[in-house]
């Protein structure tokens, strides 16, 4: 099997990292996680100083920004998902992804880097705006998505944090209220995406049922 493009989208927590890593494992696709982008421009903009609100400014700084299937770059130099995922970067890249100019400059970058995914065989893709706008005519969409209770639950345990779980929630909370009401690129399923809602189901769940979506695209083959 190879060739085709599966989008994965969701909110924080809805598992879509955990789904599409064994997916493209066990599909034998690269796993790309666009967001990394989002995240290394962040990165950046703590690292230099430069305002989260100047979306011009953070433009020219994501100029600077590679993504490939082995992850993102900041000027030629492989950045380390400790640092992308920290949660000081999560909250930057939530709050500068609103930026059109920023977004002008990654997207295709994106592009790029799931079709040269796509040539090694076939990708799953994982985002906020996958389905929707960096990948609207990939051959499979599925959003996740679980109650925001469930979702913080799993953040606090994925990042060894159980004691704060207030607080994630509240974190959570805030970037679903900033991903679904920005203008631009709203965090929202594609009109064809497969909505699978997680809440109650094991992980191993979903990841059956996505590969069962893929395999029957495919023919079984």
């Amino acid at each position: 099997m190879g060739g085709i493009l599966v989008a994965i989208d969701g909110p924080a927590g809805s598992g879509k990292s955990s789904v599409a890593r064994a997916v493209a494992g066990r599909l034998g696709f690269v796993n790309l996680n666009t967001g990394a982008a989002y995240r290394a421009a962040a990165l950046l903009a703590l690292r230099e100083g430069v305002d989260l609100d100047d979306g011009e400014g953070l433009a020219a700084l994501a100029r600077r920004v590679e993504l490939d299937p082995e992850g993102a770059s900041i000027d030629g130099g492989r950045i380390g998902e400790r640092d992308l995922r920290s949660p000081e970067v999560s909250a930057a890249a939530s709050k500068i992804s609103a930026h059109a100019p920023l977004r002008q400059v990654l997207l295709p970058v994106q592009r790029a880097a799931a079709e040269e995914a796509r040539a090694q065989g076939g990708a799953v893709v994982e985002g906020r705006d996958i389905g929707t706008v960096v990948l609207p005519d990939a051959e499979l969409k599925v959003y996740l998505s679980a109650a925001p209770e469930e979702r913080a639950r799993r953040r606090a345990y994925q990042t060894g944090r159980e004691g704060e779980l207030e607080r994630i929630k509240a974190a959570i909370a805030r970037r679903d209220r900033r991903d679904s009401e920005r203008e631009i690129s709203p965090l929202k399923p594609a009109a064809d995406a497969v909505v699978l809602d997680t809440t109650s189901l094991s992980l191993e769940a979903v990841i059956s049922r996505v590969l069962e979506l893929a395999t029957g695209l495919c023919g079984g083959t």
